[in-house]
């Protein structure tokens, strides 16, 4: 019998993609043989920050289920939220001595 090492999740804050986090994770879940209940636990395992304070707004018997724990992170930090993130650091930006224009 031979065991294939673990492969740890990483942690998501919120500050980067969510794309690119939920591929990861979805390697990482296939590799290791999660079940749904599995996936769901260990995706609220890896929040922390912002996307772990998104876990209030979900009822406490939903927080075991991957679906609406995706739509939710989906809807608060898919490609909408990097979106107004630039747009926003556009119009706060300041160009810098160093920088030409």
């Amino acid at each position: 019998m031979s065991s294939r090492p673990t492969v740890k999740p990483l942690t998501f804050v919120g500050q980067t993609s969510w794309t690119v986090f939920k591929t990861q994770f979805d390697v990482v879940s296939s590799r290791n043989g999660w079940t749904d209940f599995v996936k769901a636990s260990q995706l609220v395992a890896s929040l922390r920050g912002s996307a772990a304070e998104l876990l209030q707004g979900i009822p406490v018997d939903k927080l075991t289920d991957l679906m609406t724990i995706e739509i939710a992170l989906e809807s608060r930090f898919g490609g909408s939220h990097l979106t107004q993130f630039y747009r926003t650091d556009l119009k706060t930006r300041r160009q810098k001595l160093e920088e030409s224009f």
